[in-house]
């Protein structure tokens, strides 16, 4: 693996505005809350289907460079990785020579992040009790559809990003294309570009820039996803994990097909926007609150 960027400038920053982060422990986990990540809707066998490892293949590398591409479309150097999982996000942009830092819920996933060398905080962002305005911009990768009111970690992203900060967000898309995948990873809804915007904008978020994700899979993901699950056709939750570890983990052939197939999609999205995707990612800029009169 890539050696992985120092972090130093966010925690320094936040150290000159009097925030003391707590101590790692024996695992390099800085621990903010004894909670056990009851606050995300998520499977218990859901980081193991991520890989402990930060996950290998086109999926995550795919999303890595859309991601990377917003990232730096905007200027961003670094970023707080909210709802890290095992690092699939966060290591990959460490890699790419931005300061990470990964904030998770869940102890195994912040245990994964610390093991690849991440600065890693185990806790909700609301545990962190970070100063206001205090982060240039914040990652939410595949985190919001996992919350029942999304809207109270919006609130939060706005109180702790500096004014004209940057979110960047990544999130399932269509609602159509529900099946027991959703169900299994313990998902609220899917989105459209437009009720992403919108969604997000009511948090006082201006919206930048959206794309879909992976349209070139919306067919086989509607005929084998979509299509059973509607004609009430229900798989157990250790078979659906199951399947969907196996889609991330492709073997190398049918993965280099997959990583061509992507390269062409992205040459067709720098022509036109790709009209549909099984996956949204966007980014927004925080503004202002409305002052009330």
């Amino acid at each position: 693996m890539a050696k992985l960027a120092q972090v130093t400038g966010s925690l320094d920053t936040l150290a000159r505005q009097g925030w003391t982060p707590p101590a790692a422990d024996h695992n390099g986990v800085r621990v903010c809350t004894a909670s056990d990540g009851s606050v995300i809707s998520y499977p218990e066998g859901g980081l193991d289907v991520l890989g402990l490892d930060g996950g290998q293949g086109f999926w995550f590398d795919h999303r890595f460079d859309v991601v990377l591409d917003l990232l730096r479309q905007r200027g961003v150097t670094g970023l707080w990785d909210v709802g890290a999982g095992t690092g699939s996000m966060a290591v990959r942009l460490s890699q790419a020579g931005l300061d990470v830092v990964a904030v998770e819920p869940l102890k195994g996933g912040a245990e994964a992040s610390a093991r690849q060398g991440l600065t890693s905080f185990c806790g909700t962002l609301q545990d962190l009790r970070l100063p206001d305005g205090a982060l240039a911009a914040i990652g939410v990768f595949d985190v919001l559809e996992h919350l029942e009111d999304p809207g109270l970690l919006l609130a939060e992203i706005h109180r702790v990003l500096a004014p004209g900060g940057i979110l960047v967000v990544t999130v399932p898309a269509l609602q159509w294309l529900w099946g027991d995948e959703d169900d299994v990873a313990g998902h609220y809804r899917r989105y459209r570009r437009r009720g992403l915007a919108e969604a997000v904008s009511t948090a006082a978020f201006e919206p930048l820039a959206s794309q879909y994700l992976f349209a070139s899979l919306v067919p086989v993901a509607a005929l084998l996803r979509a299509l059973p699950y509607r004609l009430g056709r229900r798989k157990s939750e250790a078979a659906v994990l199951g399947k969907m570890k196996q889609q991330l983990n492709t073997p190398a052939s049918v993965d280099r097909a997959m990583r061509w197939l992507m390269r062409a999609e992205t040459k067709v999205a720098g022509t036109f926007p790709l009209p549909t995707g099984l996956s949204i990612a966007a980014t927004f800029r925080r503004v202002d609150l409305p002052v009330n009169s």
